[in-house]
């Protein structure tokens, strides 16, 4: 027999199922007499009638929370090159503004690096997540084949940086250009936009680009011919005079990209580029799902047409890539925080018979997966002595 006041009838009944007789209390009992409100810690007293409108336990709180999704961008915020206050992630944080599709992937075996984001251009602004200033770093790109996101390599350079903090990449590598000169490049209006238009544009804390290689590739046609007699030496192949055009052009074309960061808001933002590879001159072309010739090949073609003797070819394709690798050298040595990658002799060179995947590259003048993964490496490293150390976000 018990004494005491009783409980309702519908609160006895949950008590004992979920608790049979002579069960052990887990915890002290709440003083009798007294009962919680649901959502609140105020104590009611049990002889009261329950409220019909009191909220059910699992109701939220009616004050209003914080919104997780991070607002829009105001002009304000844009023009100062970073999202309002408040709305940047932390760095690591489960919790962060950006979808999980959306956020870097970190890489547990390279300790602790990240991915970065790439977005194509046309994606910016839809939704406040796709918006370079949630990340601590800020990266534009342009550039080749070598940079073009869809283009048809099945890979390419920018998907295998890995960095130490999470970055957006803005790529405006038109997608599937196999062949785009560094001067179609410099009259870009989308890098304009991004560089200049401090409305549409951001202040970037890097700028990658990748040009040159193709202008060679393009004009290997023009630049190489047959000697008056027959030579075992690659020098006697090539019209140093027109080779001598295309690398000035080359220089001139980079010096216009300095030239448009330095008019606007991006002035002396770090520029870092590459010198390419040696790339074998043979008879594979890009491919659709490895079957379908869609482009190329390149070097190979230009030199079947002009007759150029197998023996001496690539070693005339390593004196073209040279010249072009110098002249791109010699601009990071004249041209304020312009900095040049030396990635010749990074990847494994590809067999001149192979028609298919061979060595580090995927077809003439595009590595494979491995290969961009090699190139990536080094133009990270070096993308780290120039970026900043980002100030986390204060709660």
């Amino acid at each position: 027999m018990t004494t005491g006041k009783r409980a309702p009838p519908g609160k006895r009944a949950k008590r004992k199922a979920a608790k049979p007789r002579g069960a052990v209390a887990s915890a002290p009992k709440r003083p009798t007499g007294l009962k919680k409100f649901a959502g609140t810690s105020r104590a009611k007293p049990a002889g009261e009638p329950r409220e019909e409108a009191a909220k059910p336990r699992s109701a939220p709180v009616s004050r209003p929370a914080k919104s997780r999704r991070a607002p829009a961008l105001s002009s304000k915020g844009a023009a100062a090159g970073r999202p309002p206050q408040g709305s940047r992630p932390r760095s690591g944080s489960k919790r962060s503004t950006q979808s999980r599709a959306a956020a870097p992937r970190k890489l547990a075996a390279r300790g602790g690096y990240w991915r970065p984001r790439i977005f194509r251009m046309d994606e910016l602004g839809a939704d406040p997540a796709n918006s370079p200033g949630m990340y601590e770093w800020r990266i534009l790109a342009e550039g080749d084949s070598w940079f073009s996101i869809g283009a048809i390599p099945s890979s390419n350079l920018l998907w295998d940086l890995e960095l130490e903090r999470q970055a957006a990449i803005v790529n405006i590598a038109y997608p599937g250009d196999v062949i785009v000169r560094v001067a179609a490049m410099a009259r870009n209006p989308d890098l304009r936009t991004m560089l200049v238009d401090e409305r549409r544009g951001w202040q970037w804390h890097a700028i990658l680009l990748s040009g040159g290689g193709n202008d060679l590739i393009d004009a290997a046609d023009r630049v190489v011919r047959l000697p008056a007699s027959p030579s075992t030496d690659a020098d006697d192949y090539i019209d140093k005079a027109r080779l001598a055009d295309l690398v000035r052009n080359v220089q001139r074309s980079y010096r216009q990209i300095v030239a448009l960061r330095d008019s606007g808001w991006n002035r002396q933002v770090p520029i870092v580029t590459h010198t390419y590879d040696y790339a074998t001159p043979r008879n594979s072309g890009a491919k659709f799902f490895g079957v379908i010739g869609l482009a190329g090949p390149w070097l190979h073609r230009a030199f079947e047409v002009i007759g150029v003797p197998k023996r001496v070819r690539v070693a005339l394709a390593d004196r073209l890539l040279d010249a072009l690798s110098e002249a791109i050298l010699a601009l990071g040595r004249e041209l304020p925080a312009f900095h040049v990658v030396e990635t010749r002799r990074t990847l494994v060179r590809a067999d001149p018979a192979a028609r298919d995947e061979s060595g580090d590259w995927l077809n003439e003048i595009h590595p494979n997966a491995t290969g961009y993964r090699k190139v990536g490496r080094k133009i990270a490293d070096e993308l780290r002595r120039h970026l900043p150390v980002p100030v986390r976000a204060v709660a």
